[in-house]
């Protein structure tokens, strides 16, 4: 059972640590591609005013990223449950969860401005082609 056990303890030493680097990988591949991605369509929108929201795609890249790096630190933690690794676990955590909240709050405020201005350039749009028919059936009366 001891010789099960002590097995056990190598397989975990030597596949989580690696299962927490592929996570950290990920994580600081998705910020990388999302800064660039952002970087892209900034300079589109900036150089050719194009209508891209590149706040929402580094705030989506930046939340995506933060699971996988705390997903890396709640993997580290399986080796050492200390009381100081749990507790850097907890601020790691607190900390990140913050930052996802705010994220998901700035991209929610920008999805409802974006939906807003939506609406608004719709209903002027309506209003001139009923100002545009109000025009020509008063033309046609004149005739």
């Amino acid at each position: 059972m001891e010789l099960l056990e002590n097995g056990l303890d190598s397989i975990l030493a030597i596949v989580v640590p690696l299962i927490a680097l592929i996570a950290e990988i990920i994580g600081l591949f998705i910020i990388i591609f999302s800064l660039f991605k952002s970087t892209y369509h900034y300079l589109r929108v900036s150089l050719f005013h194009d209508d891209y929201d590149f706040h929402l795609e580094m705030s989506s890249g930046l939340t995506t990223a933060l699971e996988f790096l705390l997903a890396a630190e709640v993997t580290k933690t399986i080796l050492q449950p200390e009381l100081a690794t749990v507790l850097l676990l907890g601020l790691t955590f607190a900390l990140r969860a913050a930052m996802s909240i705010l994220l998901h709050a700035e991209m929610k405020t920008a999805r409802a401005e974006k939906a807003e201005e939506r609406r608004e350039a719709k209903r002027e749009e309506i209003r001139e082609g009923k100002k545009a028919e109000a025009a020509q059936n008063k033309k046609a009366q004149a005739d």
